[in-house]
């Protein structure tokens, strides 16, 4: 693509606009950026571009094409405008996947960022590998300061919206399950959406897939599988995952636990074959790995009493994974903001070691009213009321979960946000019981 002189307009200023700002101008474009937030916009302080303070349809017809951060809906009136006047719009990964030799990616509704972090501490065993995309550190930045390294993009529904040449060399969808339709309306548009990973693939790239589950494949190309009920390239037998022939890890030796987490294991094992890595080489990366931060963390023991941090779980297939992971009785604090999603199914399939929930935020009449009487539930209005609430009902050998099953931006800017105010509960609960 040549840019120099282009006139692209970058909307939404969110971190992945930040540097795909800065990769235009890297190619010598004229960058122009915009955000609704207008304090937002006058907050960015990126040398060389023109902010915009209003738009309209004739500015609009003035830019050779747009690119927009996933937080902008596929039907905002501006890119309506864009799309009407033959104006691309480009999502942020669209556009800097085109400056990527060497890129592979992955998109579901849960597992993604344990997923590419695997995939990416695998390769590194062979080769320089960065994970990236939405986990925080955009492919924008990745293609500016990672240049030479295999590109492992988390793809997020969102970011799939506005896909034309996108082209992983190894692809991956690992679940579909209701989340996003306060935005995507249906799960046919959903799933559609998540299928947009497959769009661009040739003959000789990669397809990963969970045979277990049901993503159906027609495109021409190399299918790798996983199971953990049938032989596939990766499986399970007798308590060891094995690569076809070779014996790769106990389960046992994971730190990893969970169902959920030996799909995203074998499915991370099939980029590392692609990739030659070898079964050794493999092992140890499983091995030295760490899970990230807010995925059904062991924050600590009070009082006997587990804290669990799963701020990251938004969804209910999600909340379920983790609630089934953790052994003995629990207290669960569900809530946050609106999503569309049928709360009925989480209380139809939580255990019944789960003793009580605390519902709190945006969405907790709502949690209350889908309970049906299953399970003895609380309202509270934040979360630190919710907290304080457990710590009331909780007795020794009971475990608190932070498990939110929806988004945090009723009253968090993120799920991390979310879950630093849990951990940051804890340690005043830790330090109160200690001076009692």
């Amino acid at each position: 693509m040549k840019l120099k002189y282009k006139n692209v307009l970058v909307y939404g200023m969110s971190v992945s606009g930040e540097w795909v700002s800065k990769l235009l101008l890297k190619k010598r474009a004229n960058v122009f950026l915009y955000d609704d937030n207008r304090q937002k916009l006058k907050s960015k302080n990126i040398e060389n571009c023109y902010l915009v303070q209003e738009l309209n349809d004739n500015l609009i017809s003035q830019f050779d094409f747009i690119v927009v951060s996933p937080a902008i809906e596929k039907d905002n009136k501006y890119l309506l405008s864009a799309k009407a006047q033959n104006i691309k719009v480009f999502s942020e990964i669209e556009f800097a996947s085109q400056f990527c030799k060497d890129l592979v990616a992955v998109t579901g509704t849960n597992g993604k960022t344990t997923t590419v972090e695997l995939i990416s501490a695998m390769l590194n065993k062979k080769r320089k590998a960065i994970a990236c995309g939405n986990i925080g550190y955009p492919l924008s930045r990745a293609v500016l300061e990672k240049k030479r390294y295999i590109k492992v993009v988390e793809v997020s529904s969102f970011m799939l919206e506005n896909i034309d040449t996108f082209s992983p060399r190894v692809s991956t969808i690992l679940n579909i399950e209701p989340d996003h339709l306060n935005r995507h309306k249906t799960m046919t548009e959903y799933t559609r959406l998540k299928y947009n990973i497959f769009k661009n693939i040739t003959p000789k790239d990669y397809i990963v897939i969970n045979l277990d589950d049901n993503i159906h494949i027609s495109k021409k190309c190399f299918i790798l599988t996983y199971s953990q009920k049938s032989i596939a390239d990766v499986y399970i037998r007798q308590g060891y995952i094995y690569l076809h022939q070779n014996r790769i890890i106990a389960i046992n030796e994971l730190k990893l636990k969970g169902k959920h987490n030996l799909n995203n294991i074998m499915c991370a094992i099939c980029y590392a074959y692609v990739y030659k890595v070898s079964p050794a080489k493999i092992r140890e990366a499983l091995l030295a790995y760490r899970s990230e931060p807010f995925r059904i963390e062991e924050i600590g023991v009070v009082n006997g009493i587990r804290f669990i941090n799963d701020s990251k779980s938004t969804n209910i297939s999600s909340t379920l994974a983790c609630v089934e992971s953790i052994k003995g009785a629990i207290i669960l604090l569900l809530g946050g903001s609106k999503k569309g999603l049928d709360y009925k199914k989480l209380f139809s399939k939580l255990p019944k070691r789960v003793k009580t929930i605390i519902a709190y935020g945006e969405i907790a009449d709502s949690l209350i009213e889908a309970n049906e009487n299953s399970f003895d539930i609380m309202k509270a209005s934040d979360l630190t009321t919710a907290f304080n609430l457990a710590i009331d009902r909780a007795i020794k050998n009971d475990n608190i979960v932070l498990s939110p099953a929806t988004a945090s931006y009723d009253q968090f800017a993120n799920f991390v946000e979310r879950g630093k105010l849990f951990n940051k509960l804890v340690s005043e609960y830790e330090v109160k019981t200690k001076n009692e």
